[in-house]
Formats: C-alpha cells, sequence, structure tokens
C-alpha cells in the first residue's frame, strides 16, 4: 500500500475519478447487447474494471461512491478537455499525412468546445456542493 505519498486532495481525485471510471465501465458492459461481439467486450470490461480495483487497492483507497452530478460534471469536461487536444491537427499525423489548412479549419472550434467544458467547469466548481 502506498497511501503515504497522496495528500488528501491527490487521493480524493483519485478515488473519485477511478470510482466515475468503474461507474462508466458498469453502464458500457449493462448496454452492450446480446450478440457475439458483446461476450468478449463484456469480459474485457470486467477485466478493465478489475484493474482499476486492483490499482485502488495498492494505493490504498476505495471507490468513491456513486458521483454526484457536479463531480461528474467536473470529471467529463476534464476528461474531455484532454481529450480534445488529442484531435488538433498537429496531433492527427497519427492518422495519416495532416491536409496543409486543416489546422486553420479545426483547432479554432476546438478551442471554442475547450473553453465551453472550461467554464461548464469552473460553474460546476462554483456551486460549493460536494
Amino acid at each position: 500500500m502506498v497511501s503515504h505519498l497522496l495528500n488528501d486532495n491527490q487521493a480524493r481525485h483519485l478515488a473519485s475519478v477511478l470510482g466515475l471510471l468503474l461507474d462508466d465501465l458498469s453502464e458500457l458492459a449493462a448496454g452492450l447487447p446480446a450478440e457475439p461481439w458483446a461476450d468478449p467486450a463484456r469480459e474485457q470490461i470486467r477485466h478493465a474494471g478489475d484493474r482499476v480495483r486492483q490499482l485502488l487497492r495498492r494505493l490504498g483507497l476505495a471507490p468513491a461512491e456513486r458521483a454526484s452530478p457536479r463531480r461528474r460534471l467536473l470529471a467529463y469536461a476534464g476528461i474531455w478537455t484532454s481529450r480534445l487536444h488529442d484531435l488538433r491537427a498537429e496531433q492527427l499525423s497519427g492518422y495519416g499525412a495532416v491536409a496543409d489548412g486543416l489546422d486553420a479549419a479545426l483547432n479554432p472550434g476546438l478551442d471554442e468546445i475547450s473553453r465551453a467544458l472550461e467554464h461548464l467547469a469552473r460553474l460546476a466548481g462554483e456551486t460549493g456542493q460536494p
């Protein structure tokens, strides 16, 4: 157990985000159709959830209770802001050649979405509720 390596805020953040991941994995598994490809997907979702719980135990943390709507907003805004960065034109070269001018067509729109998500996170953070 390495809980001594985390301060209270770090521990709370990890438990909250990893608890949110566990919730999402459970919801994903429950929503899969009764089709042949879904059984291995459910098994992999279960495996990923096991790895999350194992990491939490190793860190001496318990998954947070179901996150409040405010915490879910904060977490999702942060997650999607990070994911949007990966969609910027300069990041897309791993998917093939990036056309000249794509940055001017794509990046400003991604920046607008990021600002909207950051504003959403600020609003959720200002509620003063857990």
